[in-house]
């Protein structure tokens, strides 16, 4: 459900300490840590209607450390006593474990990686540190205290906090949102162009093989994006795509919220396996589905309509290899779907990194 107008405001005020004294843990430096929170508010801001209630605290803490590995690629922050010997990556692990009492899924959710790439930083880091948790926790409250202070200042009624910069944070925000409106509409204007359609079949398109197994080369990769639960993605203009630890969701127009789950397309087996599921978008058809029991996320989904071949897009939980969720951006006619299902319906092939068949599927509709 949309977030009323007024849900934002109260949530930057009352959070503003909290995130400066987590970037300052990261960035080493007070004013790089007001400058990471206004910038992570902003991005946050103008999706902020479409992110889920119960899940703002993981949105803002994962923009506040996008936007903190963002300007680390771009020049080094200040060291921080024993912490400057950590790379960017590991001090976020350490801060996100041992000052905001994350668990390793949901920082490896956050930075997109495996909960054994978590596990592997947060040891190499510690080590880094001296090997000391306790200790560790102990640094960052020392720099928390110090955060502390430098967010206040002196007045003649005491010690009161520095004010919030909300105004201009969500200026930028609806100024940002208004932007990434136009840009997707563009985009999906020429998506929906019939030629840019014919196009996209002739680039991604290619021959598959006939049995699972069987190789394939000079095939376009699928594009492949990594969410948080809940997340959702707007697969076509008016169809959105979220994935939750239990399966698919999916709404459009016509039938909103809709859900697919793992164990109804046999995702508790070992065996490989993928579905798909047609959904009428406004005037034309789309198709998407779930696959499973891969030992790692596929390489590409080659959809077969009719003698057409289309590159499926995947979303796939951080964390959660060997399923996740298809999709094809491109819209299908009645007559040709007619013609498919008539002669046994869409066919789903997924590809490993090698080019080798590990699932192979019919439509079900």
């Amino acid at each position: 459900m949309p977030h009323p107008h007024d849900d934002f405001a109260v949530y930057a005020q009352a959070g503003w300490p909290r995130l400066v004294t987590t970037a300052q843990l990261l960035a080493g430096d007070p004013r790089e840590a007001t400058e990471l929170v206004r910038n992570a508010l902003v991005g946050v801001c103008a999706r902020w209607r479409r992110i889920p209630r119960d899940d703002v605290d993981f949105y803002v803490r994962r923009s506040l450390v996008k936007e903190h590995l963002r300007r680390a690629r771009r020049h080094q922050a200040l060291p921080q006593e024993e912490l400057g010997a950590l790379s960017a990556r590991q001090r976020v692990v350490l801060v996100m474990l041992h000052w905001e009492g994350l668990g390793e899924t949901e920082i490896a959710q956050m930075l997109g990686c495996s909960a054994g790439a978590v596990r592997s930083r947060a040891r190499r880091g510690l080590a880094l540190c001296g090997g000391d948790a306790e200790r560790l926790r102990g640094l960052f409250a020392e720099a928390a205290e110090a955060a502390k202070g430098a967010e206040t200042a002196e007045t003649a009624d005491g010690v009161v906090p520095f004010a919030v910069p909300l105004g201009a944070i969500e200026h930028r925000g609806r100024t940002l949102r208004r932007r990434r409106v136009g840009a997707v509409t563009a985009v999906c204007a020429l998506l929906l162009a019939p030629a840019a359609v014919f196009a996209a079949d002739r680039i991604l398109g290619a021959g598959g093989a006939d049995e699972p197994g069987a190789k394939t080369v000079g095939m376009a990769s699928s594009p492949i994006r990594i969410v948080a639960p809940g997340e959702r993605v707007e697969a076509v203009p008016g169809m959105q795509v979220w994935l939750t630890t239990d399966g698919k969701h999916w709404s459009t127009p016509q039938r909103p919220n809709q859900f697919r789950g793992l164990a109804e397309d046999g995702g508790e087996s070992e065996k490989p396996g993928v579905s798909a599921q047609l959904e009428p978008v406004n005037s034309a058809y789309f198709l998407s589905g779930l696959y499973h029991g891969l030992s790692a996320d596929p390489a590409r989904v080659e959809v077969t309509v009719d003698d057409s071949k289309i590159t499926g897009s995947v979303l796939t939980l951080a964390g959660s290899p060997g399923w996740g969720v298809w999709y094809a951006r491109a819209p299908l006619s009645a007559a040709k779907l007619k013609t498919s299902y008539a002669e046994g319906g869409p066919t789903i092939t997924v590809y490993d990194a090698a080019g080798k068949v590990v699932a192979r599927s019919g439509g079900d509709g």
